[in-house]
């Protein structure tokens, strides 16, 4: 039986309020924040920037997720939350999506 891979889907075909799953290149990623997300709860937040041959996108990673990535690999991004903020796509992995190394780092 062949091996099962998701559907090839790009940067360039990204939407906002649609779920999307794509593979892509971590060129970098900035330091922890602590952020306030209700009035005396804070959270964890780190963005990435993920590239691939059609254009790059921010990655949003909440809580534990944030240490997910490091700047060079290659990622797969399950079913994340593509969102415009501020006028500009980022993807998260919002409630059900998930991250996926593909070259093997753990």
């Amino acid at each position: 039986m062949p091996e099962s891979r998701p559907p090839a889907t790009y940067v360039s075909d990204l939407r906002p309020n649609r779920v999307a799953t794509l593979e892509a290149t971590v060129e970098h990623v900035d330091a922890v924040r602590e952020v306030e997300v209700k009035a005396g709860v804070t959270k964890r937040v780190r963005h990435a920037k993920l590239r691939d041959g059609t254009g790059e996108i921010d990655l949003v990673l909440w809580g534990d997720e944030v240490d997910l990535v490091a700047g060079g690999e290659k990622v797969r991004v399950v079913e994340g939350w593509v969102k415009d903020y501020k006028g500009r796509l980022q993807i998260s992995l919002g409630r059900t999506g998930s991250l996926v190394r593909l070259d093997g780092k753990s």
